[in-house]
């Protein structure tokens, strides 16, 4: 019974009970940190401070005692609120740092969505007034997936993102800052980019015939196994129809940066269209279909993020692409 600890009845007691419940929870958190106080020299403070405010606390104190409780509030209770309170913050904090409070939020809404009948799925918006050619248009449907996913006209040149925005993300993204720094990355992604490992990995895959080939077929064979997996399993595709490259991830990446290079200041518009063209011969180089294209970009996006719910947002997109009426892709021949 000697150890046993006593309950506290005075108000400072009580703050104190709390507070070393709290201070318990933030030490088994953070351990110590060099130049972080003592919580407990911070706590004698604290009291000290509190004592020289109220010159009366002692008699204040002596009331409280008498009732046994503080407010009519046990100071039991009072201090398992504290400890109750410092665990939910200690769990946010990992769910925010591990990233499955970010997932939970979006399954979270995602399910508000449909329970409200509110997700319609993704839009394919096009311009009150197309000004672009035949050619232009067809060029413009390599870039269709981003488009949508950015919620931009699939027929439209023009943008409301301010230049200093597009120069701003080319930097962070690609390290681009010119003329010549953007062509540098559209040469980088049609050779390598992000699908030169991950097409090395395919082409280890059960029953098909290893090539030699830029990529290391180790760095991304563990996604690769995954997104194959994601997407047989889903319908997107079969073991037989099952992309031999995700070249068009980064193919319709080509096709948008070539646009965004030129509201960043960049590039020329005619020169915009070379690179575009550049985007549509590769395409037309390694496929022979919308759809083909299409689930090569959205495999090579899954496995770039290494995530299957990115590849349903690529899938999902796609399938849009493919099945409105007014698509690019229900409305353009791929051979056209």
């Amino acid at each position: 019974m000697a150890n046993e600890k006593m309950k506290p009845q005075s108000p400072e007691e009580i703050a104190r009970a709390a507070q070393e419940a709290a201070l318990e929870q933030m030490r088994a958190m953070m351990g110590s940190i060099p130049g972080i106080p003592d919580m407990g020299d911070m706590q004698a403070q604290i009291m000290a401070q509190m004592q020289a405010a109220v010159p009366n606390l002692a008699e204040i104190q002596a009331q409280q005692a008498a009732m046994g409780t503080l407010g009519g509030v046990d100071a039991a209770a009072v201090a398992e609120a504290a400890r109750h309170n410092m665990a939910q913050a200690a769990a946010t904090m990992q769910a925010m740092q591990d990233g499955s409070l970010e997932k939970e939020l979006r399954e979270a809404n995602a399910a508000a969505l449909d329970w409200l009948g509110e997700d319609d799925g993704w839009e394919i918006k096009h311009a009150a007034t197309c000004r672009l050619t035949a050619e232009q248009r067809r060029l413009m449907a390599f870039a269709a997936p981003l488009l949508v996913y950015n919620d931009e006209a699939v027929d439209a040149v023009e943008s409301e993102v301010l230049p200093e925005t597009y120069r701003a993300q080319l930097q962070s993204w690609w390290d681009i800052t010119d003329r010549n720094s953007t062509l540098g990355i559209v040469r980088w992604l049609l050779h390598e980019g992000h699908h030169a490992d991950a097409d090395a990995a395919l082409a280890r895959l059960p029953g098909r015939v290893a090539e030699p080939g830029a990529g290391d077929p180790e760095e991304k064979a563990e996604d690769v196994r995954l997104i194959a997996e994601w997407m047989i399993g889903n319908g997107c595709c079969t073991v037989g129809t099952l992309p031999r490259t995700v070249i068009a991830w980064d193919l319709v990446r080509i096709a948008n940066l070539g646009r965004w290079a030129l509201h960043a200041g960049y590039l020329s518009e005619e020169e915009m269209w070379q690179v575009m063209q550049v985007a549509a011969d590769a395409a037309r180089e390694h496929f022979s279909s919308w759809e083909e294209y299409g689930r090569s970009f959205a495999m090579g996006r899954g496995v770039w993020h290494g995530d299957e719910e990115e590849c349903q947002t690529a899938w999902e997109i796609v399938t849009a692409l493919l099945e409105e009426e007014r698509s690019p892709w229900r409305q353009i021949p791929w051979n056209a």
